[in-house]
């Protein structure tokens, strides 16, 4: 019988969510992490150690689960990886996973549940869980050792959408009396799109590539947001990136969702603290790695399809991918990946492909 959640990913992400879960009355009833420190720190402590807004103590977890099939013995599948790992995780749990299983990707990007599903079917899965992934996490978190999380601020609204018909219908049944700030998205394609994320990432990494490879005192280390680095040279970047996203998502027939609007719904009075403790690194590598492949390559390529210029967003995947010598076109999540039926299903201005007939 199945019961109570896993989850997969015990960042910061992950572990603030394991946290305010457990708050709430969430039964864990298994746990993984790739990275053998947390495990090693989790078994010494007795749990995470926690602290930030929503409070601070030790949350017990049990030994961490060895196989998939002990994830699986969960209902509810928690994913906090980096998204670039989506396919990865689908690949190992693929073998058990069954149609009562519901998975929700916490954060999903662009085409999360997508790239999810097409990994599940083709490793050969046989059940077909209901997938959803949510528009950004519950919290701006940071970790500061393997197994201690600080939460900084709550969002009080996560717009959240489902891989297939019926599957978001499900998952809030399910999980909105414990999850009540998960809101019902219009699809899959527009909540990974109106994620801002890249928004607070890129320009600041983009403006700040210098120190990836130094040490520059606080703006390296010691920091939790990214206050200092926000300086008017990147915030102007910031802001034409902005007004060129939210022109792709219009193209599309879809509802842009400006990162004011989006801060005015998920940060009501009360849900940041100002004072937390500061820790670093702040640049970190993975708001390149993470952000460029599975949102800024899927968005320019998804704005082809539209005839919606973005000189800007290809300028940035063109710098990034200079400095770090990467080609983010060539495993980023293009319209071909995603593919163009599941993209004209969810974009009301991108027509399907004429069906193939045989003669």
């Amino acid at each position: 019988m199945k019961d109570g959640w896993a989850f997969v990913g015990m960042g910061a992400s992950g572990a603030g969510l394991a946290a305010h879960a457990h708050h709430r009355g969430v039964g864990i009833a298994a746990w993984y992490d790739s990275d053998p420190a947390v495990e090693a720190c989790v078994t010494a402590q007795g749990g995470f150690l926690y602290s930030g807004i929503f409070g601070e103590g030790l949350l017990a977890l049990p030994p961490m689960a060895q196989t998939p099939g002990e994830l699986a013995r969960a209902s509810v599948i928690v994913v906090s990886v980096t998204a670039g790992q989506h396919e990865a995780v689908a690949q190992r749990l693929a073998g058990v996973l069954a149609d009562d299983h519901l998975v929700v990707l916490h954060c999903g990007y662009v085409g999360g549940g997508r790239i999810f599903a097409l990994a599940l079917e083709a490793a050969g899965a046989k059940g077909r869980p209901k997938i959803v992934e949510t528009m950004n996490s519950l919290h701006l978190a940071g970790r500061p050792s393997p197994a201690r999380m600080v939460a900084r601020s709550h969002k009080l609204w996560l717009e959240t959408a489902g891989n297939a018909p019926g599957d978001v219908e499900f998952a809030l049944a399910r999980l909105g009396a414990l999850w009540p700030e998960l809101k019902l998205g219009r699809n899959a394609l527009q909540t990974g799109l109106n994620n801002p994320n890249s928004l607070g990432h890129l320009p600041v990494m983009l403006g700040h590539l210098g120190l990836l490879k130094a040490d520059h005192g606080a703006l390296t280390t010691g920091v939790l947001h990214f206050g200092e680095a926000y300086t008017e040279l990147v915030a102007n970047l910031a802001d034409a990136y902005e007004l060129e996203r939210l022109a792709v998502v219009g193209a599309l027939g879809l509802d842009p969702l400006p990162v004011a609007e989006f801060d005015a719904l998920a940060y009501p009075p009360g849900t940041r603290l100002e004072e937390v403790e500061r820790f670093g690194p702040k640049l970190q590598m993975r708001y390149l790695t993470e952000d460029l492949p599975c949102d800024l390559v899927p968005l320019e390529d998804i704005a082809r399809l539209v005839g919606c210029p973005t000189p800007l967003t290809t300028a940035m995947i063109d710098l990034a991918g200079s400095a770090l010598r990467c080609n983010f076109r060539g495993i980023g999540r293009t319209v071909e990946k995603l593919g163009i039926d599941w993209i004209a299903e969810n974009a009301p201005a991108v027509a399907a492909p004429p069906a193939i007939r045989h003669t």
